[in-house]
């Protein structure tokens, strides 16, 4: 029986393989320059304040919540409030610190997926239907 390929027959495994390939492959290039941005604002000290503040004052506002009348926040120390900034000014920059490595890290991974996935998609050659094989 001859092989009667239409071009609106249901595509084979390969072929929808091949078109996953090149629907992933943008994607990855994308998320690569979104990391590559992350890095960028997280290696900038002067960024990080912000996010830094933010985080005290979010810490703050959960103590006043949960300890309305002072008791607990008195009863450990007089300079709590102050102990805790400064711990969160030392902390801050070695978090930044990570996540920059873990961003680094991430890129290396998406790097070698997107190089691997891209030398499938040029080794493989997209079935031709409409011609017939015999």
């Amino acid at each position: 029986m001859p092989n009667d390929s239409k071009p609106d027959q249901p595509q084979t495994e390969e072929d929808t393989f091949r078109n996953l390939l090149l629907l992933t492959l943008p994607w990855l290039s994308f998320q690569r320059e979104v990391l590559e941005l992350a890095k960028k604002y997280v290696a900038d000290a002067g960024r990080i304040k912000p996010t830094e503040n933010l985080a005290l004052r979010q810490f703050q506002a959960l103590m006043m919540i949960l300890d309305r009348s002072r008791a607990l926040r008195n009863s450990l120390d007089s300079d709590f409030e102050k102990k805790v900034e400064d711990a969160y000014k030392e902390i801050f920059p070695k978090v930044s610190s990570a996540s920059v490595q873990l961003i680094e890290a991430q890129e290396a991974v998406l790097g070698t997926i997107f190089e691997a996935l891209n030398t499938l998609r040029k080794a493989e050659k997209p079935s031709n239907r409409s011609k017939d094989p015999t």
